[in-house]
């Protein structure tokens, strides 16, 4: 097949069978409550999130919500480009989602290096199934590379490059200004991730091209909703 990757909202539409829910995920040991912001009800992140950050300085932990945060995605041209993702710490040095496309729940588990990013875990799950243990998650061997310094145009990963920095992107949310962008090409197809610190991923992007016709699918940040 020659579209070997198309984001998560295609690629998972296959797994739709079991454990459907349009429910928001509720994580273990995530303390997810607290407040949804938009950027009329907190002004704030406009700025904190449009000062240029020096990315190489930062820790890749930055480029994750804290723990207890649940980001909701506005989805277009997909029924599950829609998604709710829930984060949790639950152990140093680890990071776990709960993405929720309306159809299945994918949990995803990554280490946080100091260089790179590293995919652990990547399968569908319970709703309510209970995190590995440290133990468990520390006999894993990676999957793949999530993301890797350094932050700049030509950085290459897993078949993911860096191809843009101080991007302006626009969500539902709001208006980022330095975002940077992870693309992944294939004969058919091209992925777009769009990083920003204190965020993570605001928007995803695919574009299919098939027959002729050209078919894109994306996910944008439209709320983030923090632990109290």
């Amino acid at each position: 097949m020659k579209i070997k990757t198309i984001l998560l909202q295609i690629s998972l539409i296959a797994l739709i069978a079991s454990g459907c829910t349009n429910k928001t995920t509720s994580m273990n040991n995530s303390g997810n409550s607290g407040e949804t912001t938009n950027p009329t009800e907190q002004k704030g992140n406009a700025n904190d999130s449009n000062t240029k950050p020096n990315q190489n300085d930062q820790t890749l932990l930055d480029y994750f919500l804290p723990a207890g945060s649940t980001a909701r995605y506005k989805g277009e041209g997909n029924e599950f480009a829609k998604l709710d993702i829930d984060f949790a710490h639950p152990y140093e040095d680890y990071v776990i989602l709960h993405e929720n496309n309306g159809g299945t729940v994918i949990r995803r588990i990554y280490k946080i290096e100091k260089e790179q990013i590293l995919k652990m875990e990547e399968k569908p799950v319970d709703l309510h199934e209970d995190f590995p243990s440290q133990q468990e998650i520390d006999a894993m061997e990676p999957i793949g590379i999530y993301l890797k310094k350094p932050l700049k145009v030509g950085t290459t990963f897993d078949g993911w490059e860096i191809v843009e920095t101080d991007v302006a992107v626009d969500t539902p949310y709001e208006k980022f200004t330095h975002a940077f962008v992870i693309e992944e090409k294939g004969e058919d197809f091209v992925n777009r991730k769009y990083f920003v610190e204190g965020f993570g991923e605001v928007k995803r992007e695919s574009i299919m091209k098939s027959v002729g016709e050209e078919y894109i699918v994306t996910s944008t940040l439209e709320s983030v909703t923090k632990p109290e």
